[in-house]
């Protein structure tokens, strides 16, 4: 097993007792730390993980985070949920505590050559799913771990590093803002547009967050940068890594594209062609997604024509861009993974004709004055919000738009139903994230999608009647 480098604390606080905190506590558990773990939710799920985490020596704190907490503590270790400007971790910071995310402490017992990182705002679990199902189904022995799969230290506890060729994993601001030397071989940053602005001090901030890992790659690792966006394609001079970019829209000397119905790649490793024949496009809503999946996939040297078997058979994950029915001619998308504006103005981007869009959620900072744009407003045809941006959204563009303010989501389903007309389509988008409301994507899109099929039995038997 990799030793964890620089690791001479011997008494840990971890804060928050979600799948990461447990499992980073576990990891640091079996390597002879004094582990606490403390959580501020009181209900019964957290008892339960209390009871099972003291049987094997690990101490468990509900309650508030109280300074108390950091008594003898060397390390403290944040969940990605947990804000660094709380007063606990403002005050570990003046005591001179490190404060450090599990993701950090995870990959200092991996093999760095092994790490395949992804991030940007959107795309990150289609890239990293993709990128997977490639090399998985070409002999590759693969791991998924982070936000898709399971807890990077989880890996790092029960899996020798002989085990796998690679981890992919899918990395978030909040897990990158408190590292200190993570450095994956493989870094791809697929975009960058304003995000978590409740969280972050500015854009600037969060972009430069992002770009951590830049900074301590070595000249033999390879980052993937979004050619199309000029912040991403403006940090290759951060890294000594080999820079390879992708186009989805502008033709490369370098890189790779997509052009005239096929990808493009001109790499070192030569020049390759992938024929989109055969692909159900509708499946691929941000070409870079693949552009970039497949570059990595060339770089492990697997054969052209196993990469298009492989997009010949993708499906979608669920919640992204999901067709769910129709109802009388009107088709319904679930697309509640759209957790910022800028998924918004993707979703934008691969519709062809208006859309009704059910928009809200829990705020984060988002500005929604994008959708102002003539190209924007062309496609839309009436918005419904929910949640508590309901009234911002609805400020930024009821002079332009019709805007309806619906209590919840099932109110907003039968309110889109009632305004469409037949070959109309109604896609949830929300473009804030869920936890006003829901307790995560998953569930807002669930039910969205048990309302459209209420909607469709409501429709069948009336016609039946």
């Amino acid at each position: 097993m990799v030793k964890l480098k620089k690791m001479n604390y011997r008494s840990v606080l971890i804060l928050g007792l979600g799948r990461s905190g447990k499992e980073v506590g576990l990891l640091l558990k079996e390597k002879g730390k004094d582990v606490t773990i403390a959580e501020t939710k009181n209900i019964p799920l957290i008892f339960r993980k209390k009871r099972q985490l003291e049987k094997l020596g690990i101490k468990v704190s509900i309650g508030p985070f109280h300074q108390n907490l950091l008594k003898g503590k060397d390390l403290v270790i944040i969940s990605p949920g947990i804000d660094p400007a709380l007063p606990l971790v403002k005050k570990t910071k003046l005591l001179g505590i490190p404060v450090l995310s599990e993701l950090e402490i995870a990959s200092r017992f991996l093999p760095r050559e092994k790490i395949i990182a992804v991030t940007g705002t959107n795309g990150k679990t289609t890239t990293c799913f993709l990128t997977y199902k490639i090399l998985r189904e070409n002999g590759i022995k693969v791991k998924l771990a982070g936000n898709i799969g399971v807890p990077l230290s989880r890996l790092a506890r029960v899996c020798h590093p002989a085990s796998f060729d690679f981890v992919i994993t899918e990395i978030s601001s909040f897990q990158l803002e408190t590292t200190g030397t993570f450095s994956p071989h493989v870094y791809a940053i697929l975009n960058i547009s304003p995000d978590h602005l409740d969280r972050h001090l500015s854009f600037d901030e969060y972009r430069k967050v992002k770009c951590l890992p830049l900074l301590r790659m070595k000249r033999d690792d390879v980052a993937f940068l979004n050619y199309d966006e000029s912040w991403v394609k403006s940090v290759r001079g951060l890294t000594k890594a080999r820079v390879i970019f992708f186009s989805k829209t502008q033709k490369l000397e370098k890189g790779l594209y997509r052009e005239k119905g096929q990808i493009i790649a001109r790499l070192e490793e030569g020049n390759f062609q992938i024929s989109l024949d055969g692909l159900r496009l509708q499946n691929f809503h941000n070409w870079e997604n693949v552009l970039c999946a497949v570059g990595i996939a060339i770089l492990q040297k697997i054969d052209i024509k196993s990469i298009h078997q492989v997009l010949r058979s993708y499906q979608p994950l669920p919640h992204r861009q999901e067709i769910v029915g129709e109802v009388k001619g009107v088709k319904f998308i679930n697309d509640s993974k759209a957790t910022n504006p800028g998924s918004v103005e993707n979703l934008l981007e691969s519709v062809e004709k208006p859309v009704i869009l059910i928009m809200g959620g829990k705020d984060k900072g988002g500005d929604f004055s994008f959708l102002l744009k003539n190209k924007n407003l062309n496609k839309i045809k009436s918005v419904l919000t929910i949640g508590e941006t309901g009234r911002k959204i609805k400020l930024t563009l009821a002079r332009f738009v019709r805007v309806v303010e619906c209590g919840s989501l099932e109110e907003a389903v039968k309110a889109a139903f009632s305004l469409s007309q037949e070959g109309d389509t109604v896609v949830l988008c929300p473009g804030c994230s869920s936890f006003d409301q829901f307790r995560s994507y998953r569930q807002r899109g669930a039910i969205f999608k048990r309302e459209v099929k209420k909607l469709l039995s409501y429709v069948t038997e009336k016609k039946l009647l």
